[in-house]
């Protein structure tokens, strides 16, 4: 937190452009300093004053008697560049910008915006806004901003949020704070100028009081960043909660009206959760629920789950959750059934979820003996506890032994309890205290369960994948053939790429004429498909430019010259390299696989279920390139009908190893090439039967425009 520290617990605070007015969005960051006590000094800049709130008041920046530690800048957007400038020179090292109207409120807004960005970044400048209203450091009771909730008091504690919206930032702080999350830091980021969302995270990392990491985010301008950083805070035992909002086209569009952040493609997004071991939270409820269960910061060995509850319905709701969760619901072993046999009432189940029936409310020593009997089961890593409204002097004793059997077994307990807070203040009080994970329902309970496991299996997981090397390819005659290159590359050109590195591709050849045709069908033994390659023709089927099954000579010339006409008849101007004669393939699993060069993620690869209704299935799944072996499996066996690849209903299984290993050679090339290709479609991959390997039926390769055109030498040597 090095970089933050005399941000969140600054010396010396000044406001430029205080207002004596103290209800107003200048004068409340004085006004909130003071309610909270604020130990340091506050600084009132503003010409028209001599003194706000009994503080001496000075002119300008210029004026003040020593460089501030933070500078809360409210003044008009039109002033703000000035302003800033003048901190820099006075070597203030944290800006916070109130003001609104910049790349949020169009072109004339983002010029000013950048005009900041680049005095910031001459002077060294950390900048937290434009358009964002402040933030706290709730644990030091230091509330710098506008808006009421920052007069609020909330309860102190280790999660540090972020938000990228600074009102619903603060009703996030609110409504976390009444579900029981206690707070170290806030930040409201509004529009990222210079200090973004990340750059909290990343030092929030490094802070010993923050164990939970929480951001609301409709994008991330430096979105590269957010992979490494994110492992960084797996790796560190710092779980990293993000609600990404934008999922949806109209909720990106919005986002981007907002705070004129680009909302990037939530796939993308997914795939960078995916392999950093973030949990993607939807609503401030969920981001509670998964909060409370990781500042206990006690993990379990497994996703086994006991369910205990006085109730079957709400043992039968917990254990839907939990299988929504991922958890599994083992047996327990004949050695715990025997133990609860005899205590448990002759007409209670003694099963996984075990319903200890009313007889709990009489004898908080059945939930000893029950407890504790879960907990010595090797078969279980998590115990949910389900005790309804539960309430009177049984409810202390219930916690107690609650508190007392999570602490001697080390085994996490979660409990859902709803009784009415008057009745069983002391009780919640025990739990609050040890760190238990209380909840209002049974399902809310075991979602709090599915966090835990989630980044347990995700530090194991991440962890042994951070082990394995990924593919490397250097292909220099593939760089310098797509230098400059502006036009999509035929079929023919793609697959020549494709199969530079080591990407299996279908039998064929490129004809110039029929006579040439003629030969290439020879060599292939068979029926084959013809197709006009032209970079002017993106859609071959649409212009009569495909034929299949053709057989014969005369067929096959026919067919050639046929393709040709078509082709002058649908454009007569396009350019026509030939047309490709290509072996038809018969069996093969058609999938479908990817490179999409995203501005704000880099390289990202795809592979799902392809042919024609690829675009109705949308089976498919994402990663971050570069790849390893274990997440290209991983890839797979994630698509939703990847039972077909593994042989479904008698079908011969699918060459899994050769689709993973064209996994890993497309990552490779999607980094060897990042420089060179924008998008890149193989549809239909053919995956053969085990051991058969793949053959890439069709692709599109779409490059990426360089600023230096190619030798016609090196372009020739690559493509043929």
């Amino acid at each position: 937190m090095s970089r933050f520290e005399h941000f969140f617990n600054p010396r010396t605070l000044a406001v430029i452009g205080a207002s004596q007015d103290l209800a107003s969005i200048s004068g409340q960051p004085i006004a909130h300093l003071l309610a909270k006590g604020f130990a340091g000094q506050i600084l009132p800049v503003n010409p028209r004053y001599t003194e706000v709130a009994g503080i001496v008041c000075y002119p300008d920046v210029a004026a003040l008697p020593e460089t501030p530690d933070v500078a809360v800048i409210a003044v008009g957007a039109q002033r703000v560049a000035g302003v800033l400038d003048e901190l820099g020179k006075k070597g203030c090292r944290h800006a916070v910008i109130l003001s609104s109207g910049f790349a949020e409120a169009g072109e004339d807004g983002a010029r000013a915006q950048r005009e900041i960005t680049a005095i910031a970044h001459r002077f060294g400048m950390q900048v937290t806004g434009p358009n964002c209203q402040g933030y706290m450091n709730v644990s030091d009771g230091i509330h710098v901003g506008f808006g009421a909730p920052y007069g609020l008091t909330y309860p102190k504690g280790h999660l540090s949020l972020t938000s990228q919206s600074g009102a619903f930032g603060n009703s996030i702080m609110m409504l976390a704070s009444q579900e029981g999350i206690g707070f170290r830091h806030y930040v409201s980021t509004g529009n990222e100028s210079v200090t973004t969302s990340l750059d909290f995270m990343d030092a929030m990392i490094d802070d010993p009081d923050t164990h939970v990491i929480a951001g609301y985010v409709e994008g991330f301008q430096d979105a590269q960043r957010l992979l490494p950083i994110a492992r960084r805070a797996l790796m560190a035992g710092k779980p990293l909660l993000i609600w990404k909002v934008g999922t949806s086209e109209a909720g990106a569009k919005a986002a981007a009206s907002h705070t004129a952040n680009l909302g990037g493609a939530m796939a993308l997004y997914r795939a960078a959760f995916r392999q950093s071991g973030i949990i993607e939270v939807k609503d401030v409820g969920d981001l509670a629920d998964c909060g409370k269960a990781l500042l206990s910061r006690r993990l379990p060995k497994g996703n086994r789950l006991a369910i205990v509850t006085i109730s079957g319905g709400a043992g039968i709701a917990m254990a839907d959750s939990a299988a929504e969760g991922n958890l599994a619901m083992p047996e327990l072993s004949a050695h715990t059934v025997a133990a609860l046999q005899t205590v448990l009432p002759s007409f209670a189940a003694v099963a996984n979820p075990l319903d200890v029936t009313a007889s709990l409310l009489n004898d908080a020593n059945l939930l000893r003996v029950t407890l504790e009997a879960l907990a010595d089961d090797p078969h279980v890593d998590m115990i949910g506890l389900a005790l309804a409204a539960a309430s009177g002097k049984l409810a202390t004793e219930l916690a107690e032994e609650i508190v007392r059997i999570s602490r001697t077994r080390a085994i996490p307990i979660l409990v859902a309890w709803n009784a009415d807070p008057a009745m069983v203040k002391e009780a919640y009080n025990i739990l609050d205290t040890a760190g238990i994970p209380r909840y209002q329902s049974p399902v809310r309970c075991a979602r709090g369960a599915s966090a835990l496991w989630a980044f347990t299996q995700a530090r194991k997981q991440i962890a042994d994948e951070l082990k394995e090397p990924a593919l490397v390819l250097h292909k220099a005659e593939a760089r310098a053939a797509l230098q400059g290159r502006h036009a999509d590359l035929t079929e023919f050109e793609a697959k020549k790429l494709l199969a530079a590195y080591g990407i299996g591709v279908t039998r064929e050849g490129l004809a110039t004429n029929p006579a040439e045709a003629v030969r290439i069908a020879w060599a292939i033994h068979g029926p084959v498909a013809l197709k006009v390659q032209s970079s002017d023709i993106p859609h071959k089927t649409e212009a009569g430019g495909v034929l299949i099954g053709v057989q014969g000579d005369a067929e096959v010339a026919a067919s050639y010259q046929q393709i040709i006409a078509n082709a002058a008849a649908h454009n007569a101007k396009a350019g026509v390299d030939g047309v490709l004669v290509q072996e038809m393939v018969s069996d093969g699993i058609e999938m479908i696989l990817g490179i999409n060069n995203d501005p704000l993620f880099g390289p990202a690869v795809m592979v799902g279920f392809g042919g024609i209704f690829a675009e109705v299935w949308k089976d498919v799944s994402f990663r971050l390139a570069p790849i390893t072996r274990s997440q290209a499996h991983s890839m797979v066996r994630e698509l939703r009908a990847f039972a077909i690849l593994d042989g479904a209903r008698g079908r011969p299984k699918a060459d899994l190893e050769a689709l993973v290993d064209t996994l890993m050679r497309l990552s490779a090339l999607a980094i060897d090439l990042k420089d060179s290709v924008q998008e890149l479609d193989i549809n239909p991959l053919f995956v053969m039967s085990a051991g058969k390997g793949v053959k890439a039926g069709d692709a599109l390769i779409k490059p990426r425009p360089s600023a230096h055109q190619p030798s016609a030498a090196a372009e020739q040597a690559f493509v043929g």
